[in-house]
């Protein structure tokens, strides 16, 4: 299960501010944690934000190799059609 982190925090802790159907995220090497930055889109929706399919893609696990080089910075995120993890989109 993921943990949820303060809207008041999130956007500092990814790097970007919140887009209006893109999410996004970040790897943070010293914490071996993935920070979810949920769309606005999603936001509007209402629900449960562990319920999201980023969210539930990063419970999955992530695939170490599809992450690297991609540490430490803010990504645009997409859940693999393969393995249903959470990857970076540009190494989707």
């Amino acid at each position: 299960m993921t943990d949820l982190v303060p809207a008041k925090d999130i956007e500092r802790i990814v790097g970007v501010a919140r887009h209006p159907i893109e999410h996004w995220g970040r790897a943070v090497s010293t914490e071996q944690t993935v920070y979810i930055l949920h769309s606005k889109e999603c936001l509007d929706k209402g629900g449960e934000l562990r319920d999201c399919p980023y969210s539930i893609a990063l419970g999955l696990g992530i695939a170490m190799g599809r992450w690297a080089g991609y540490e430490d910075r803010p990504v645009p995120l997409w859940v693999s059609a393969a393995t249903g993890r959470l990857v970076p989109l540009r190494s989707a």
